[in-house]
């Protein structure tokens, strides 16, 4: 499963160490939308970079301007 923008076909891998809670949290929403857990990881990392510019640390964030 591959969520990008239409017309932009160049992908790339990301490999990232998560904590033991981030995991759990991960392996649960993947079980729920009866996704694997490296499309629930992709889906969500889409979707958090869409919509917010910056983070600098969990829960703080700057949105995106539309």
């Amino acid at each position: 499963m591959t969520f990008h923008t239409p017309g932009n076909t160049k992908t790339t891998w990301v490999n990232c160490k998560i904590s033991a809670l981030a995991n759990e949290h991960l392996s649960n929403s993947a079980e729920l939308s009866n996704r694997s857990k490296k499309c629930e990881a992709e889906l969500r990392l889409e979707d958090h970079l869409r919509r917010f510019e910056s983070i600098s640390s969990v829960g703080n964030v700057t949105e995106r301007k539309k």
